[in-house]
């Protein structure tokens, strides 16, 4: 099971596997101290309801390491992954993959992802990804439909990583996603008046 914490902590990386602990210890741990087991219990509860706990099962996490991956390669993997994370709505991978250092992304995406049904976000799974035209600074991912080009997904090499473009971001946020966009496009659902990426 893949964990992932609110705002305060986040381990959107790490997988966090049970088959080293001792449930028998555990058990008595919990009849031993009671009120300690209440206590955390009712700490988990709170951060739950909050909002500050997210579990993600196997099938819906998203590989955020993929940004690390220099060149052509990495950044068509670092698209892919853009799509899967848009796909199942999953705001807090797609801020990591598209622009780690914005920290409204999360909240602004996740309205926009919830804004759209699930039926709606599986579209995106036709949209091809092609090869990417790279430099040491910058790459260029197409996109396309059908067959038929549908521009390219910008990203640039910072810190070393990829990210979307600076100059693009703030159209493909307001636009609620990358491949999303282009899903809106098709369905006369853009709200932008064209497809935020460049052609």
């Amino acid at each position: 099971m893949a964990f992932q914490a609110g705002r305060d902590i986040r381990a959107r990386r790490s997988n966090f596997a049970l088959g080293d602990i001792n449930i028998t210890k555990i058990k008595k741990s919990v009849r031993s101290h009671p009120g300690v087991s209440v206590t955390v219990a009712a700490t988990v509860l709170a951060l739950s309801t909050y909002g500050g706990i997210h579990y993600a099962t196997a099938e819906s996490q998203v590989d955020v390491s993929v940004v690390d991956d220099p060149g052509a390669a990495g950044a068509v993997r670092t698209a892919k992954e853009i799509r899967v994370a848009e796909r199942i709505g999953d705001a807090a991978s797609w801020c990591t993959l598209v622009a780690p250092s914005d920290g409204g992304c999360e909240d602004s995406l996740a309205g926009a992802f919830a804004g759209r049904s699930q039926e709606y976000r599986d579209k995106v799974d036709a949209i091809t990804v092609g090869e990417a035209t790279a430099s040491a600074t910058e790459a260029r991912v197409p996109l396309s439909w059908d067959g038929e080009q549908q521009g390219t997904v910008p990203l640039e090499w910072s810190g070393g990583r990829w990210q979307l473009s600076t100059s693009s971001y703030g159209l493909v946020k307001l636009g609620g996603g990358v491949f999303l966009s282009l899903v809106d496009s098709k369905e006369g659902n853009l709200k932008l008046g064209g497809i935020p990426i460049p052609s």
